[in-house]
């Protein structure tokens, strides 16, 4: 579902096209993450310097879009939003082996760092003090979330905010 018009279509499926061609997430998150920044600076027209700006081609990402595949891309990826169990019933919806985090999406990297099994710990992790075990039952959605059948612009914004410093702490773990 498209709440924000064409440019989130667009952006949706260049984002979608970004990961098939770079399907490595230390590859595609990069250029998300500079789209999305872009996107929450109110520059989503700009989102091309991304390609720049990460010395990246754009020419995987261009045949994808052209060819009709990042359409069907982004409707696989609708498809399995649509599926998911329980339901989404806001935005972010972060889910860590299969068990959506509801309000506490904040505390992602702990339920990250709960779930890794490799040996190579992250370096986030190992400042944990604490590994967040909420039971699943207590953990119900606040009204700092959006909706969707809400838009409500001003928690988006700060949501976004959120997300946002939440993204950049995280891409700093994986540089």
């Amino acid at each position: 579902m498209l709440q924000h018009g064409k440019w989130e279509c667009l952006l949706n499926t260049v984002e979608a096209c970004v990961i098939h061609a770079w399907p490595d997430v230390t590859d595609h998150f990069p250029f998300v993450y500079c789209v999305e920044r872009l996107n929450n600076e109110g520059k989503y027209t700009e989102w091309e310097k991304c390609f720049d700006i990460l010395n990246l081609d754009p020419k995987p990402v261009a045949d994808c879009y052209n060819s009709g595949l990042g359409h069907k891309l982004e409707v696989q990826y609708a498809d399995e939003t649509k599926a998911l169990e329980p339901p989404h019933a806001y935005v972010p919806w972060v889910v860590v082996n299969d068990q959506p985090l509801y309000e506490d999406y904040t505390n992602f990297i702990s339920y990250i760092c709960k779930a890794y099994k490799g040996s190579n710990v992250p370096q986030a992790c190992l400042g944990l003090s604490h590994l967040t075990t909420a039971p699943k039952d207590t953990l119900k959605p606040l009204n700092h979330v959006c909706y969707k059948e809400e838009v409500d612009v001003k928690s988006t914004s700060t949501l976004s905010e959120i997300i946002s410093s939440m993204m950049a702490s995280w891409i700093n773990v994986l540089a």
